[in-house]
């Protein structure tokens, strides 16, 4: 028993480290999960942003054709105005 406590108090040092590499193991092990999930997120949300990025650019060049229209159309408008005011 007096050798295992004297062995003890001789290399306290080593046993003390070994304690906090298993900590430290445990620990990047659960912080490796969390980065895990963190990306899975990302990737979703960067799957969702790229989805709503074109929804807007269709709808940005279903806007621009509705403007070609209603300019052609003005114009027709303009002259159906003028006829129409001369009656």
């Amino acid at each position: 028993m007096e050798t295992i406590v004297a062995r003890i108090k001789k290399e306290w040092k080593v046993y003390v480290m070994a304690i906090w590499m298993i900590g430290v193991t445990g620990f990047l092990y659960h912080l490796s999960g969390q980065v895990m999930e963190i990306k899975q997120t990302s990737l979703k949300l960067s799957s969702d942003v790229d989805a709503i990025e074109s929804i807007f650019i269709s709808t940005d060049n279903n806007v621009a054709d509705v403007k070609k229209q209603v300019d052609g159309m003005s114009a027709k408008v303009a002259i159906i105005h003028k006829r129409v005011m001369r009656r």
